[in-house]
């Protein structure tokens, strides 16, 4: 055989990535679209909804199919949790998931910083993340793939979820409650001992 055939048959061009960065914000996100390389494809903002979903995702499978992008890479910035049910889909698509690591991203833009704070700017930062995470520890540290887990677990997760949540309710709830009893009856609280509840049902209502 032809050596020159030999390493040309042997020679494989490496895959396309697409990477996605998703500046997440509680009533819309704003998205940056990128490859591998650097270059910047496309940056668009989404409602936070059904329709800016369905939007996200034709409009990522567009590059992706126009680009024969081998994989897709989604960076999202939590906040507040407006990430979900968009981080879930994500993963259901198949696509790598990275969560981005609020403070050590904090970190990374103190060290290099960007000319102003705007939504396209931190997408944009989040794409070059991407593009250092092989060369600069930093960046790497800051992008945390998201594995993905089975049905039984992510029931689990929301149901723990949930029960946080229920118990924070139930925090502020009784706080509320004592601060009105404060307000109305000075000095019972210290009587009857903070957080007692059947206090009220001593003393029956004979009205």
């Amino acid at each position: 055989m032809n050596p020159a055939m030999h390493v040309c048959l042997n020679t494989h061009s490496p895959g396309v990535q697409l990477n996605v960065a998703v500046d997440v914000g509680c009533i819309r996100h704003r998205v940056a679209v990128g490859l591998s390389e650097g270059k910047v494809l496309d940056e668009f903002d989404i409602a936070h909804d059904g329709p800016g979903l369905t939007a996200f995702f034709t409009r990522i499978e567009h590059h992706e199919r126009e680009h024969q992008a081998t994989s897709v890479a989604v960076a999202m910035e939590g906040f507040g949790g407006y990430a979900r049910p968009l981080d879930a889909r994500v993963l259901m698509h198949g696509w790598r998931l990275f969560n981005v690591n609020n403070l050590k991203l904090a970190r990374f833009k103190e060290i290099f910083p960007a000319p102003a704070k705007t939504d396209a700017i931190d997408a944009r930062r989040m794409l070059q993340l991407f593009q250092l995470q092989d060369r600069v520890p930093m960046a790497k540290a800051v992008l945390q793939e998201v594995a993905p887990i089975g049905e039984t677990e992510a029931k689990l997760k929301a149901l723990t979820r949930r029960r946080k949540q229920l118990v924070d309710d139930r925090m502020r709830l009784s706080r509320r409650l004592q601060a009105d009893l404060q307000a109305l009856c000075p000095g019972l609280l210290a009587v009857t001992g903070e957080g007692r509840q059947p206090v009220v049902s001593e003393f029956p209502d004979h009205a």
